[in-house]
């Protein structure tokens, strides 16, 4: 019930992150929604961050632990709404980056057998099209499991 509870709020605390950052963003202020997502990431992610910003996306998810996938859910969600800012303000380099390494997180939760959720699955799609097919610099592992998700949501068919 415990384990329940902080999962529920960890969810609805990135969630709200997430609708504040979009607010500012349709406000026109991108630079302070970066700010938000920022400490949104600090504050959800907490100690498990520099696991996930430096060390490769699966040895992250595991040293992590499986506790704390929900974390590693979050700052995904968080580091990829980053991306999409970087994108509209015109910066390339850093909506790439931001964007590659959310995907890669989500494809090594997947692969840590985390069932994706629906709002999970809509931000693959959306940062999948913001990185050119060719040149994304994903690993093959997880173009592979980001395409195994993608067919599962076009078709309906049910994650595992």
């Amino acid at each position: 019930m415990i384990q329940r509870d902080y999962i529920e709020r960890l969810i609805q605390q990135c969630a709200e992150f997430l609708e504040r950052a979009l607010n500012l963003r349709r406000a026109g202020q991108p630079e302070r929604a970066i700010e938000l997502v920022r400490e949104a990431q600090d504050q959800l992610a907490g100690p498990i961050r520099p696991l996930l910003e430096r060390l490769e996306a699966s040895n992250a998810v595991q040293l992590a632990g499986p506790g704390e996938q929900e974390r590693v859910r979050a700052f995904a969600a968080l580091l990829g709404e980053e991306g999409v800012i970087h994108g509209q303000l015109g910066d390339s380099a850093s909506a790439y980056l931001c964007s590659r390494r959310a995907l890669e997180l989500y494809a090594a939760l997947s692969l840590a057998g985390l069932p994706m959720r629906p709002a999970d699955l809509e931000r693959i799609a959306l940062l999948r099209r913001t990185l050119p097919r060719r040149t994304d610099g994903l690993d093959d592992r997880y173009r592979a499991e980001l395409d195994r998700l993608s067919r599962g949501r076009r078709y309906g068919a049910p994650e595992q």
